[in-house]
């Protein structure tokens, strides 16, 4: 059974309806992710079109109020359809880029939980400072009970490989890594987002379906000052 929100989801009818712009210009090709969200009957669906800006992600909300809205951690030469890891029948898809997402939750909700999120998304962020092989792009704040840390990857020789299926297995054992140096060193991430290459994510600028609060980019130095 669908855990039940803690407001009135009936508000999102109007916060999308009215025209609001989420902004996807954090994306170097929005067209080329796959983006994915919860209606308020709690059914999932998936962009039919291909997204290349707020507007068009907004149409294809025409017919339906998410809840909760989600965006692809990687890109791909066809986002539309995209089929599941195991899917062995289906023509496998082409990776082209992949971002480097850390997810920092310290839940139950509370003042005191999210100033804990906040300082290891802090020590996270000063930690990724040393990996010249990662730039970073921008935190999110989740809309509930903590953040989201965004980075590209600079290493494009896996990108390069010809077989797909063999690309997408390589970044997946680079990110392994990478995650493995991450909680080796006691930072507390989600440790089943940042290997995965069909990883969704919360997308920014919209609004968590549970908290009724929006997904939002938080500036380095907001996050540096202690939670209020």
């Amino acid at each position: 059974m669908a855990e039940k929100p803690e407001f009135d989801p009936s508000v999102l009818q109007g916060f999308y309806a009215q025209g609001f712009e989420i902004d996807l210009s954090w994306m170097k090709k929005p067209t080329q992710h796959q983006y994915r969200w919860r209606c308020l009957e709690n059914r999932w669906q998936s962009s039919h079109r291909r997204v290349r800006n707020g507007p068009t992600l907004l149409k294809a909300f025409r017919n339906s109020t998410p809840t909760d809205v989600y965006v692809s951690t990687a890109s791909w030469l066809n986002p539309i359809d995209l089929p599941r890891l195991r899917d062995e029948e289906a023509t496998y898809p082409i990776l082209l880029d992949h971002l480097v997402v850390f997810d920092i939750d310290v839940p139950p909700f509370c003042i005191t939980n999210m100033e804990l999120a906040r300082q290891s998304a802090v020590k996270l962020y000063e930690w990724m400072k040393d990996k010249d092989e990662y730039a970073f792009m921008h935190i999110s704040f989740s809309g509930s009970k903590g953040f989201h840390l965004f980075y590209e990857d600079l290493q494009r020789e896996k990108f390069q490989i010809p077989d797909p299926k063999e690309r997408e297995q390589k970044v997946r054992t680079e990110r392994k890594k990478l995650l493995d140096l991450v909680t080796s060193a006691g930072h507390p991430v989600d440790t089943k987002i940042t290997a995965d290459t069909r990883r969704i994510i919360r997308l920014p600028g919209t609004v968590h379906g549970k908290t009724g609060w929006k997904c939002s980019v938080v500036e380095v130095e907001t996050l540096l000052k202690p939670f209020k």
